[in-house]
């Protein structure tokens, strides 16, 4: 599930929906760092590493400026991004002006649903708009590694 992380308002919505803590925070997901830059604090040198190719989907954590949203840090000092050029991310980025709030389609807690079908059936009717994609349902979750002391948090 994604939505636009400028508007409070469906952030909001998204986490009533997923029946996920704000505290949490959320990760966003995008072809680059356009439309955040005054969220967070990274030299150009970490900006290349960000959106730079990396063998394995990597999010990484980047210090927030006082400007971040909380609804998209939570209680976290940091803001979790994810770089990747996999459609359809850079279209809704060129649309947005900004990466998406990027979440798995379940609700927090709860089994993974793990196909197209699975996903239709919990979530038609409760979000506006699910697009079919391509899935490898044995990937595991995305790398973290921390961008100021590169310490991988999950690897």
């Amino acid at each position: 599930m994604g939505c636009d992380p400028k508007n409070k308002e469906a952030v909001q919505r998204l986490l009533e929906i997923k029946q996920r803590p704000k505290d949490m925070g959320l990760i966003l997901l995008g072809a680059s760092i356009d439309g955040i830059e005054s969220w967070i604090d990274i030299s150009a040198e970490q900006k290349e590493i960000i959106e730079g190719k990396n063998s394995v989907p990597t999010t990484y954590l980047v210090p927030k400026k006082e400007a971040a949203p909380s609804w998209i840090s939570g209680k976290h000092a940091s803001i979790a991004i994810r770089i990747t050029q996999k459609d359809p991310i850079p279209y809704l980025q060129s649309v947005l002006g900004s990466p998406i709030v990027s979440t798995s389609a379940n609700f927090h807690g709860g089994a993974e649903l793990k196909s197209f079908k699975e996903v239709q059936k919990t979530l038609s009717g409760v979000v506006d708009l699910i697009l079919e994609g391509s899935l490898d349902a044995k990937i595991k979750p995305s790398r973290i590694v921390d961008i100021l002391t590169n310490e991988i948090i999950r690897g």
